[in-house]
């Protein structure tokens, strides 16, 4: 059986010991993770998505003179300049994700092949509508997929994701040959739970369930609103999940529950802890070339903490040390990384009291 939940423990930056002694230390170290958006611009426009939408969190420079939608890609020399400093420095793994949809830049099955090639650990976060023709010799070394489904139907699905319903079905089959012809990667879905789809959560959880996929992953809209959308819904969606979860979480397939923590996260706003360890494990590169501390804060001027435009990943990493030392995780809105922070706070720390007693 391939891991679902156990893929989302808040607990991995524990693992990387030499890292934390070096934050301990105040001392940079090569983050094992980089996210990587290809491409700003989508073939499809979600409803909650956070950089589109009026009130997204990561919508502040995302668009460009008025497009929500813009035509923005990293070249794909520079795409291969960044993969290449990232393997040369030491980071272990790429996601490619959005932003827009990784796979609507043209060279994207190139670049996911350099990466690859360059020995870098790979992922992938796609809306499932385009599989190119030559993918089967590519995405099976992935280690892990996660394809969008947001909906249990044809109709809310095209309502939400800007869509056609046919697109639906084809999703949903694009990934079941993933499943199917990727035996060695973790294929999973995604579920962004809103006041416009909780009511289909039962539906997607059994359609995603016929897939052959691992899992399905079901998370919440996050926007400046905050937990205001779902006042009043809280509890029916914990029990859709709970019926999605008794239904179908069997056989091998795991229905995976971040509702919770993600409407915890809106709820308490700005974090109450002041080490923001995460961004020192995973980097963000928009599709702006411009470098971010996390997807929350991406396309902000809070997040920024570089460009690679004129330099390179290499460059600077090296020349970065002050945007993150002196920075304050309390500074921040809202977090959805917490757990992951507070773990990491914990460590680099104080040392607790009694620390012998374990």
């Amino acid at each position: 059986m391939k891991p679902g939940a156990a893929a989302y423990s808040d607990l991995k930056a524990l693992y990387h010991t030499g890292a934390i002694e070096k934050l301990r230390a105040g001392e940079r170290f090569v983050p094992p993770h980089v996210q990587l958006i290809l491409s700003d611009l989508c073939n499809q426009d979600c409803s909650f998505c956070a950089y589109r939408m009026s009130n997204g969190f990561s919508s502040e420079n995302f668009g460009e003179n008025g497009n929500r939608n813009p035509n923005r890609k990293i070249p794909t020399a520079k795409a291969f300049e960044i993969l290449t400093d990232c393997a040369e420095l030491g980071v272990k793994a790429i996601q490619f994700t959005g932003g827009g949809e990784p796979t609507v830049h043209p060279d994207h099955m190139q670049i996911f092949a350099h990466a690859l090639n360059l020995g870098l650990k790979c992922a992938l976060v796609t809306n499932g509508t385009r599989l190119a023709d030559n993918w089967e010799n590519i995405l099976p070394s992935f280690d892990w997929i996660r394809v969008s489904l947001d909906a249990g139907t044809p109709e809310t699905y095209a309502k939400i994701r800007g869509s056609r319903e046919a697109m639906f079905g084809k999703v949903l089959s694009n990934t079941a040959k993933l499943a199917a012809q990727c035996p060695n990667t973790v294929v999973g879905l995604g579920f962004v739970v809103t006041p416009d789809n909780w009511r289909e959560i039962v539906e997607a959880v059994r359609a995603a369930s016929h897939t052959g996929a691992s899992y399905i992953r079901l998370s919440a809209m996050f926007s400046k609103q905050f937990s205001a959308p779902f006042s009043g819904i809280y509890y029916q969606i914990k029990d859709e999940i709970s019926k999605a979860r008794l239904f179908y979480g069997q056989n091998g397939f795991e229905v995976v529950d971040l509702f919770g923590d993600r409407l915890s996260d809106l709820e308490q706003h700005a974090p109450d802890y002041p080490i923001c360890g995460y961004q020192h494990f995973n980097v963000y590169v928009g599709g702006d070339l411009k470098v971010y501390r996390c997807c929350n804060t991406a396309y902000t001027d809070h997040g920024n903490v570089g460009s690679l435009k004129n330099q390179s990943f290499r460059e600077w990493f090296t020349n970065s040390n002050d945007d993150y030392f002196g920075f304050d995780a309390r500074s921040c809105s809202v977090c959805q990384f917490n757990n992951k922070n507070r773990a990491i706070n914990y460590v680099v720390g104080p040392e607790p009291l009694h620390v012998e007693f374990v």
